[in-house]
């Protein structure tokens, strides 16, 4: 993030780690969904992680998990993936939530036992975002 990007986000009175909590949230739904099934192993999978997130929203997590999954779902139906992950990486800024991103996703692809060719195409492409 730069500089000017910082700013803005103080002004707007945008919490900048509340923000990269966000799309990490709606990252892993959209991996929870990507492959056009919701399996409980993903939903736990999730949860388990969500629980212990600080969470500074006036949506609840759980209101926020359910907003991001109608928004992964747009995502996905009008073949607008790459886009998705493009925008919420934006808001992801520092090493270790990059590192987080990846690893929840992949954690989340594999929950229920497979990966699928989306999920793995997905994958594929968040890391690239991250290595540019």
């Amino acid at each position: 993030m730069n500089f000017e990007q910082l700013l803005n986000n103080f002004d707007m009175g945008v919490c900048v780690e509340q923000l990269q909590r966000e799309a990490l949230v709606d990252l892993v739904v959209l991996f929870v969904e990507i492959d056009g099934v919701v399996e409980d192993k993903e939903m736990q999978y999730t949860l388990d992680w969500m629980v212990d997130l600080v969470w500074e929203n006036e949506k609840s997590p759980l209101e926020y998990l359910h907003s991001a999954s109608l928004s992964a779902r747009e995502a996905i139906e009008t073949s607008m993936i790459e886009d998705y992950i493009l925008h919420r990486t934006k808001h992801i800024i520092d090493s270790p939530a990059k590192s987080l991103a990846l690893a929840l996703a992949k954690g989340v692809a594999l929950s229920d036992g497979e990966l699928a060719p989306e999920e793995a195409q997905a994958i594929k492409f968040l890391e690239s975002c991250f290595n540019k």
